[in-house]
């Protein structure tokens, strides 16, 4: 009996291996968005483009003509994490690219961090 439940047992895992090593693949999703840059404008002059860049993605990948989030803040972090994770500012808490931060008493850059300089060394983003 304990040969027959060993043998019904490789010959499940033999079976579901394939689907199992598949599934655990990771998937790789790029979010191209670009400021400024209205929907309806590679359509109308896809025409005049070459076999790649948005020709390209738009015929082998997904396009979303009308993407909308009830959102009011247009910033760029606002937006763009929006769109990324699918949650709203008030979940994301990406609320907007710049907000004062009472603890340090000054302005602070969304991606702010203090072990890294974004411009450089003590560059103010107000400068």
């Amino acid at each position: 009996m304990l040969m027959l439940i060993l043998s019904v047992a490789m010959l499940i895992s033999i079976i579901s291996y394939p689907a199992m090593a598949e599934s655990s693949r990771p998937r790789l999703i790029i979010q191209i968005t670009v400021d400024q840059l209205r929907g309806d404008l590679p359509d109308k002059y896809m025409r005049n483009m070459g076999g790649g860049g948005f020709r390209y993605l738009k015929e082998n990948g997904i396009w979303y003509k009308n993407a909308n989030y009830n959102h009011s803040n247009t910033e760029t972090v606002v937006g763009h994490t929006t769109l990324a994770t699918g949650a709203d500012p008030s979940v994301h808490g990406m609320v907007s690219n710049v907000w004062y931060d009472r603890d340090k008493g000054r302005l602070v850059y969304n991606i702010e961090d203090k072990n890294y300089h974004i411009l450089s060394k003590n560059a103010d983003i107000d400068d």
